[in-house]
């Protein structure tokens, strides 16, 4: 197999990904610890705090403005943490192709400040991008809804688009709509490949080690004890009603603990998910590169000269 298409492989990226985020393990993790817990500990908190304590302060408020008050001023610190939270964590997917790149360069990663300054710097235009990226994903989650075919316009889209955070990332001259049309060239005629790529490191960053954390904690019976803090949650909503209806239609009831289970399970997830961004960032980074190399050499490449025959070949 040719050098070039080992290069252009999949495999090839996957392998040399997995070979710089391991070389760096400790530094990634570092720089994705605040980004991922502090949006569940910000949620946690405003949570814990405006749930579990809404009675309490309703018995103890003189009316009702004011216990609306007082539950909003215990809402703020932990929504406040989350959004700074949720910011870092996405300026993390610009900041983590910048550190691919330093790694492939010097083969270190280190000056967190300057890579997240690679989106900062260009903060409003960012925030104009993400606006953007979420008004197409929620275009395509309502297409997911359509029944039978509706799941097949959003991963066409998605897979085109996979690569636009490299392409904001490392050609800061073109314009929002522009980082759209440039991943969607670069995806034209390796869909098939890119989304082999994005079902693999989906598949084996997310499930595979969530599942495994699930075991281990399953294994050491910690996940009963885990679950139960999520307890107050479920015992907040009126379950009876929706049981009610559930047992008519002969479906199975709902619990407290099912509820905790799938809140413990969500947050697992989430935080696998994104404790693994690094990955995921820096294999689509390398693939961003290897299709840019091969599509800007095809569009680079000279056309071949036209000889002028000659009279003499002419008349023959």
């Amino acid at each position: 197999m040719a050098k070039e298409k080992i290069k252009n492989s999949i495999w090839f990226v996957i392998f040399d990904g997995l070979k710089i985020y391991f070389s760096n393990i400790d530094k990634f993790i570092l720089f994705m610890l605040f980004p991922v817990f502090g949006q569940i500990i910000g949620l946690l908190l405003t949570f814990g705090l405006t749930i579990g304590l809404a009675d309490r302060v309703a018995q103890k408020a003189h009316s009702l403005n004011s216990a609306m008050a007082i539950i909003l001023l215990l809402a703020i610190p932990g929504l406040l943490i989350f959004l700074k939270a949720f910011w870092d964590y996405m300026v993390a997917y610009v900041a983590l192709n910048s550190m691919t790149e330093g790694a492939l360069t010097t083969g270190h990663v280190y000056d967190f400040q300057s890579h997240r300054q690679v989106a900062t710097r260009r903060a409003f235009k960012y925030i104009g991008f993400l606006f953007v990226v979420g008004i197409l994903s929620l275009v395509a989650i309502a297409f997911s809804i359509v029944p039978l075919l509706g799941l097949i316009p959003p991963l066409i889209f998605w897979v085109f688009f996979v690569l636009v955070y490299q392409v904001f990332t490392f050609e800061e001259e073109l314009t929002v709509k522009e980082c759209f049309k440039r991943s969607f060239i670069l995806i034209k005629g390796d869909w098939a490949r890119t989304f082999m790529l994005m079902i693999i490191l989906g598949f084996f960053s997310i499930y595979i080690i969530t599942e495994g954390v699930s075991v281990v904690f399953d294994c050491l019976h910690l996940t009963d004890k885990i679950c139960s803090l999520f307890d107050f949650i479920g015992n907040s909503i009126p379950l009876e009603y929706f049981n009610k209806a559930l047992r008519y239609a002969k479906m199975p009831e709902i619990t407290v603990n099912l509820i905790s289970k799938v809140i413990f399970m969500s947050v697992l997830s989430t935080i696998v998910a994104g404790l693994s961004l690094p990955i995921r960032s820096i294999c689509y980074t390398l693939w961003y590169k290897s299709m840019s190399s091969i599509k800007d050499g095809k569009t680079a490449e000279p056309k071949p000269k036209r000889q002028k025959k000659s009279k003499k070949e002419e008349d023959e």
